[in-house]
């Protein structure tokens, strides 16, 4: 895993980044929201915390399945681009 911080820079706003991926934007809009529920009802920051991580978890979950839906989906149309002809295989859901 490379933790180093990437050089290239991306100068669009996190809202733009997120419209193609509202479903990301709200999960993140939802932890927020949870956050201000839980000091609301007087939780303890030990509490919060534990949420928080959980659900920051989730949706790196949610993030790396959508990364690897997508790197799948490039790989089958590059195999499609080089061997049109090929029969497809695929996993039915």
């Amino acid at each position: 895993m490379n933790d180093e911080p990437t050089s290239k820079k991306d100068s669009r706003s996190l809202d733009a980044r997120f419209a193609s991926r509202p479903h990301v934007y709200a999960r993140l809009q939802s932890i927020v929201d949870g956050m201000d529920k839980a000091i609301a009802e007087g939780h303890t920051a030990d509490e919060a915390e534990a949420m928080a991580i959980e659900q920051i978890q989730r949706l790196g979950q949610e993030l790396l399945t959508d990364w690897a839906e997508e790197k799948q989906k490039q790989s089958v149309e590059q195999a499609k681009a080089r061997h049109p002809q090929a029969s497809q295989h695929i996993k039915k859901k």
